[in-house]
This record gives C-alpha cells, sequence and structure tokens, in this order.
C-alpha cells in the first residue's frame, strides 16, 4: 500500500474497515480497496476494488455464489 515515491517515509493513511479471518481490508483518501497480504496492518496491502462500490458488488457476487 506504499505509493510514496521511493526513499520517501510518507506512508499514506487509511481506513481498516473490515476482515475476512485472514485479511484486512482499507479504504484510502483516492477510494480504492486495499487488501492486506496477510491478517496484519504491518504488512503490504494491495488494490483489491478500485471503489468502495466495486468491492462491495464483488462481495455481493461472491456471498450469492455460495448457494
Amino acid at each position: 500500500m506504499n505509493t510514496a515515491p521511493l526513499g520517501s517515509t510518507v506512508k499514506p493513511i487509511a481506513l481498516v474497515f473490515a476482515s475476512d479471518g485472514g485479511h484486512l481490508f482499507a479504504i484510502g483518501a483516492s477510494g480504492q480497496v486495499w487488501k492486506s497480504t496477510t491478517a496484519s496492518w504491518f504488512d503490504d496491502f494491495e488494490v483489491t476494488a478500485s471503489s468502495l462500490q466495486e468491492f462491495l458488488e464483488q462481495l455481493g457476487r461472491q456471498i450469492a455464489n455460495q448457494t
């Protein structure tokens, strides 16, 4: 999730809002939703959706496919 320029000590700020038991999900100022690579907020994050709406749509599809 560190999108700061190389060598910079600035870390982006994001709000962790969910967990699936193995990963954390956070939303940043850009609106992108990030997923942790582990269950810790100290490790890396990767973009999982371009917006909260897209994240919720993905979640809805996953829930619908479980039946």
